[in-house]
């Protein structure tokens, strides 16, 4: 077929593609090598039992790719209720990261160097992140940096973490608020002591 494009992978990307390419009248031709499609997002069944290649969480500030993935499912959204958590130095913590539970858990030194690393960044002068490594350092310090994201993220890649894009961090990693913790810790605990329900912002 004249002009056609050809993509390789019924992944997310692959299908996605496929759908703007219909969407503009173009010609495709999409090729899978399984026999199911979704890449690795795809979920597995046995019988009843439903399992995927790992816990993967879907985020982006990007509206657009949240309306497009509902355009593209409708009804067939499974919802499951799942507990994730990540082992680093004989200690489970939660993911997502939750500030306070790390760190409580991650022990009295490492948790004073995080606060400390995180205050430093915010009173430095202000520059633009040229890359990944360089956004999450700025945003979280660097104790924190490298407790999780970034020797995770280079694993994921395979690529030194000044080598990924400061706009793909901006667009996947949620903003850090110490005075949101706060707020919500003190909250909790007036919510806690009179009985009644606090509305959170």
């Amino acid at each position: 077929m004249p002009d056609e494009i050809v993509i390789l992978g019924a992944g997310p990307a692959g299908m996605a593609c496929a759908m703007e390419l219909h969407r503009a009248g173009k010609n495709f031709r999409l090729i899978e090598k399984s026999a199911q499609v979704g890449g690795l997002a795809k979920t597995y069944q046995f019988g009843k039992f439903r399992t995927d290649n790992g816990p993967h969480r879907f985020f982006s500030q990007n509206q657009y790719l949240y309306e497009f993935i509902e355009d593209l499912l409708h009804e067939k959204w499974i919802k499951v209720n799942r507990h994730t958590r990540f082992y680093i130095d004989g200690k489970f913590y939660h993911y997502p990261v939750e500030l306070k539970s790390a760190l409580l858990t991650m022990g009295l030194f490492q948790a004073f160097r995080a606060v400390l690393d995180y205050g430093m960044e915010k009173i430095k002068p202000r520059r633009e992140p040229e890359n990944f490594e360089e956004y999450v350092v700025s945003k979280f310090g660097q104790t924190l940096a490298e407790f999780n994201m970034l020797n995770y993220t280079e694993k994921i890649w395979g690529l030194p973490c000044s080598q990924l894009s400061a706009e793909w961090a901006r667009q996947r990693i949620k903003d850090l608020s110490v005075t949101a913790l706060l707020k919500n810790a003190l909250f909790k605990k007036r919510a806690q002591n009179t009985r009644r329900p606090v509305l959170l912002p």
